[in-house]
């Protein structure tokens, strides 16, 4: 539930098939291991934090920004808001960033205590893992000493490639035995289409910002800021002022082709575009410039048939491009690609020089200090170790028992709604009943913690230690972690969240729902609160989650979380016009300074929106009191501020509609809405003629 931000590269790649297969109810941060989805917490400027925890005040009319018949979503947040700056070292202010940053102070309160008693705890021990890491993190001439550390093997083997052979050799190494990725990589996953197994996916190459920022030609200024990032990072691996300056403009076009070839947003996360299954055979015959089943093994995949290709006409295009007459554009590509990736670990100098292009992305102001930047980044790559210790401090097994009711009640009622479908015949009606029955249902925190970690040998300063060979010591466990699970039948007791996240989720390859711990708090939830508040935090969030099972993407999956169909023709038909007629009506809505959303690239989260609020709404009832308190809670949870920048990305880069149109255009379109607040007439903003509203579920 967490909201946008820029990733580099390995964040990005890691997650792909996480993205594919789970849903999030808003825009995941960036996490730095495959595992993990850590928080990404700003710092919060004190003027702002007392105001922002007191959350909107009960407000006499006068005081309102505007009437709720124009705009529901100022009416409610709008004053409120207007005493909250955007903190000069973030992108935005919202719950999710609030909520957040208790967690990350909580959590660094125990990491500063650990590092503090280090030397009470054992070599091997979790606390030992957590105080070292930080120690060579916080630790900036041994950064600077040790540049790449022992990725510098790597680094030379790319630099020193003499065909194009070497170079695929060179890059199938460094995927195969630390999962980096470049233009060609494998790593495996669970199977879309039978989820007891795993797969390899072949994964799609790194374009930087992205297909959607790349293309958009008005943002002609952060291009060039990108073009001279790429040139400062080529600079900082060794290159000359010219020959960097070359490289970068040759390295931004590759990604512009790359990504003219690439599917559109809305299509990567739809197995109908995605699951292409090949064989080896096939493979190299798609990848006909390459020694397919030396880059296989390589990559530890060999005789792993069959295999998904995710964009078989991008693959295609990267095929185009391996020839010996582009080999030192690609050798610097992957070069690029490994130092983006690394910045975070590296000296700090290659750290700023990323956090000032993430920043101009932004609009961020102020960079972190380097406590704060090592103080996420070790919560982030142990972050269930970290997990562990927040739920022993901060979450109450009665709100995990309140809150698993709630979800039980919410599917119940989702089931009577499925039973009142007018335009689904009884077939499918049983099988998406039958989905809903076998519907896994995690909140908290995981029954069985992972210890991804438990042979990591990481090392101090004082012992030699320095933190780019530590990162490489983690990443090494996550690929044998990986290879050992490869074998064996799924997991799904696994997490794909920790439990600090403040986010929600739906797997549609595991048909579960997910709630971790941190985002069972207000205003999301409080057990203090009446039904009709916790219905219009939690609740929505809840619904949500329910409904991706049901979105354009989530009705492709059976109840075993298998890519398979279950509809009949004449109801798929039936779905795929109401889908459609949210597309339209969402494609209406401004979500900044005249653009417009993206209806089709939103489509599955709209749909999620519009069914959790019709749910949740049925379980209130027709009292206008109840309704209203629902209806505002709704809204409270999506106040948030973002910068102009980032709302720019946003629109280009995010499945999901900004916040305000999250709350207004989903209201407008909800009975209950009008029932809540009858003074809503024709000609007001928020009305919406009962035959223009939109509704699946």
């Amino acid at each position: 539930m967490n909201e946008w931000e820029v990733l580099t590269g390995m964040k990005k790649r890691n997650r792909v098939a996480a993205a594919i297969l789970a849903v999030i109810l808003g825009v995941m941060p960036g996490c730095a291991s495959k595992k993990e989805t850590p928080p990404v917490v700003e710092t919060t400027v004190q003027e702002t934090e007392s105001t922002a925890d007191e959350g909107p005040e009960e407000l006499a009319e006068e005081d309102r920004q505007c009437r709720l018949e124009d705009d529901y979503y100022e009416y409610v947040n709008g004053t409120f808001l207007d005493d909250i700056d955007i903190p000069a070292d973030s992108y935005q202010w919202s719950y999710f960033y609030q909520l957040n940053l208790e967690a990350y102070e909580t959590l660094n309160t125990i990491l500063l205590d650990t590092v503090e008693k280090r030397s009470e705890f054992p070599k091997g021990s979790t606390e030992q893992k957590i105080a070292d890491m930080y120690l060579t993190a916080m630790d900036m001439e041994g950064r600077t000493e040790a540049g790449i550390g022992g990725f510098s093997v790597y680094a030379d083997e790319i630099k020193n490639a003499s065909t194009i052979e070497e170079y695929i050799a060179a890059i199938g190494k460094m995927s195969g035995e630390l999962s980096f990725f470049s233009l060609l990589s494998a790593m495996p996953d669970v199977d879309m289409g039978d989820s007891t197994r795993y797969i390899y996916y072949i994964y799609t190459p790194d374009m930087g910002p992205g297909k959607e920022t790349l293309e958009d030609e008005s943002l002609s200024e952060l291009h060039e800021q990108y073009r001279e990032y790429i040139g400062a990072v080529m600079k900082c691996s060794g290159m000359e002022e010219q020959e960097a300056v070359k490289a970068a403009e040759e390295i931004f076009d590759l990604q512009k082709q790359l990504a003219a070839a690439s599917l559109s947003l809305e299509n990567q996360f739809n197995p109908n575009y995605v699951y292409n299954l090949y064989t080896e055979e096939e493979l190299s015959s798609l990848l006909s410039n390459v020694d397919v089943k030396s880059w296989l093994k390589s990559m530890k995949a060999d005789n792993k048939e069959p295999y998904i290709v995710m964009q078989p006409e991008l693959m295609g295009k990267v095929n185009e491009m391996l020839t010996e007459e582009n080999l030192e554009l690609l050798k610097n590509y992957s070069l690029f690609c490994l130092y983006n990736d690394l910045a975070p670990y590296l000296t700090p100098e290659i750290r700023d020089i990323q956090m000032d292009w993430i920043n101009a992305q932004n609009g961020i102001h102020e960079k972190k200090d380097d406590e704060k930047l090592a103080g996420e980044m070790v919560q982030g790559m142990l972050g269930f170790e970290f997990g562990k210790l927040y739920v022993q401090q901060c979450f109450s097994e009665a709100d995990k028992q309140n809150v698993e009711a709630m979800v039980r009640k919410m599917i119940t009622v989702y089931e009577q709604k499925i039973d009142d479908l007018d335009w689904m015949g009884e077939e499918t009606k049983a099988s998406a009943k039958r989905k809903l029955e076998m519907m896994d249902v995690k909140v908290g925190y995981p029954d069985q913690w992972p210890d991804y970690y438990a042979d990591a040998d990481i090392t101090p300063p004082e012992e030699g230690g320095c933190l780019i060979d530590n990162i490489m010591e983690l990443l090494k466990c996550d690929k044998m972690v990986s290879l050992k699970r490869f074998d064996q039948p799924v997991d799904r007791s696994l997490w794909i969240m920790t439990p600090q996240t403040v986010n929600a989720y739906y797997n549609p390859s595991a048909n579960e729902i997910v709630f971790p711990a941190a985002i069972l708090q207000a205003p999301f939830y409080d057990s203090t609160a009446g039904e009709a508040r916790n219905m219009g935090g939690i609740g929505v969030v809840i619904a949500h989650e329910i409904s991706h099972a049901f979105d354009d993407s989530g009705a492709l999956y059976d109840e075993y979380g298998n890519y398979k169909e279950w509809w009949t023709e004449e109801d798929k038909e039936k779905f795929n016009q109401l889908t459609q007629k949210v597309v339209d009506y969402y494609d209406e809505q401004e979500g900044f300074e005249g653009r417009h959303v993206n209806g089709a690239q939103t489509l599955g989260e709209n749909i999620a929106d519009l069914g959790a609020v019709s749910c949740v709404s049925a379980i209130v009832g027709d009292d206008q009191e109840r309704l209203k308190q629902m209806f505002e809670q709704f809204a409270i949870v999506w106040a948030s501020k973002f910068t102009d920048e980032s709302m720019i990305q946003r629109l280009n880069t995010d499945v999901h509609s900004p916040a305000k149109v999250r709350v207004n255009a989903v209201v407008r379109c909800i009975d209950a809405f009008y029932t809540a607040y009858p003074e809503i007439k024709e000609g007001d903003g928020m009305y919406l003629a009962p035959d223009k509203r939109v509704k699946v579920w």
